[in-house]
């Protein structure tokens, strides 16, 4: 079996080309196809999945309500000194200082969300796309393993003219 082009990213995710069969591999999944059953290749972007979890994330990781929660208690300072509680002053400096805090390190703990990249195949009848790391540093090899597998769809339905 001549390999004529491969790809590998950081999440065990393999493609490997030969003259008449794509290899794929991901997380568990082995699958071959013949290349006279590919009808295209290509690559997917899950933008709309992005956009859904981004506006969670920005929801989730507000810094507003720890600035409220901050001012809110800056007044309870100012009241409670005001009033001449010496106490209570303290109790509502510790009580806020612990708000804000958690409130600070929570919405600074949540992870941004990434754009899902699929390697897509098209067959006759149906699509199949498998889930790679496109942030990976060896990504943009995806590009010419995909310009690899269209010149040899190109040979290949050629040939069989």
């Amino acid at each position: 079996m001549e390999v004529l082009a491969e790809f590998n990213d950081s999440k065990n995710f393999n493609l490997k080309l030969t003259k008449d069969k794509i290899y794929v591999s991901a997380l568990g999944n082995e699958e071959t196809f013949a290349l006279r059953s590919v009808s295209g290749v290509g690559l997917y972007d899950d933008i709309d999945k992005y956009n859904s979890d981004l506006t969670k994330y920005k929801q989730s990781s507000s810094l507003t309500q720890a600035y409220l929660s901050g001012g809110f208690g800056v007044a309870l300072i100012i009241f409670c000194t005001l009033m001449g509680s010496l106490i209570m002053t303290a109790l509502s400096l510790v009580i806020t200082g612990i708000v804000v805090g958690w409130q600070y390190h929570y919405a600074n703990s949540q992870i941004k969300p990434k754009l899902d990249s699929y390697f897509r195949l098209m067959l006759s009848g149906a699509d199949r796309k498998f889930k790679f790391d496109k942030s990976h540093k060896n990504s943009p090899k995806v590009a010419d393993f995909i310009n690899q597998i269209e010149e040899t769809l190109t040979s290949y339905n050629q040939s069989d003219e």
